[in-house]
């Protein structure tokens, strides 16, 4: 039974003070806080395994990715090692991969028909890496020109005139007076 006297119709402010504490007791006993506390375990585990799944998912896109590029290039070279097999076994075709002894001279004329102003000088490090039965030729320019159409059309009539011939990297960049393009030739020639 209650210590509570009920006899009276009003409690003691004693008595109701403790009649609250009780009920304030046994509300905070009612409470879930165990449901509570489960939930956000809950939701810092998820956050931590989503987290994890991120990190997972763009490792194998980088890779994905990485595999794309490589099965392009691949690609491209087996085209290229074709091309060469056939110049090589002396088809009727047009030899794209002769060798061109005087390659520089060629760019310098290129740069005269697309109206270069500035001189254009020499490739800087030109390269020549052997590959199979074919030699790589790179050669990279840095050229400046106050008209950027100029120099576009220099890589074009380069490309066009040149068979064989492609370009590797190409970067452009506005000064005050000129435009400055770097670029990279790149050409498989027959070694004879």
């Amino acid at each position: 039974m209650s210590s509570f006297d009920t006899s009276g119709h009003r409690l003691s402010a004693d008595d109701r003070y403790e009649l609250a504490a009780k009920a304030q007791h046994q509300q905070r006993l009612n409470y879930p806080t165990h449901l509570i506390a489960l939930g956000l375990i809950l939701v810092f585990a998820s956050i931590v395994i989503l987290a994890i799944a991120w990190q997972i998912r763009s490792g194998a896109h980088k890779a994905n990715l990485k595999a794309a590029n490589e099965l392009t290039e691949i690609n491209r070279l087996i085209s290229e090692i074709r091309s060469l097999e056939l110049a090589q076994a002396g088809s009727a075709t047009l030899d794209e991969h002769a060798p061109i002894p005087d390659m520089l001279s060629k760019f310098k004329r290129y740069a005269s028909q697309a109206k270069l102003k500035n001189e254009l000088g020499i490739p800087i490090k030109p390269t020549s890496r052997r590959e199979g039965n074919a030699r790589k030729m790179t050669y990279p320019y840095t050229v400046m020109d106050p008209s950027l159409e100029h120099l576009l059309d220099w890589v074009e009539v380069s490309l066009d005139q040149t068979p064989g011939l492609e370009v590797t990297s190409l970067e452009i960049k506005p000064t005050k007076l000129n435009w400055t393009l770097k670029v990279t030739f790149t050409r498989y020639e027959r070694i004879e």
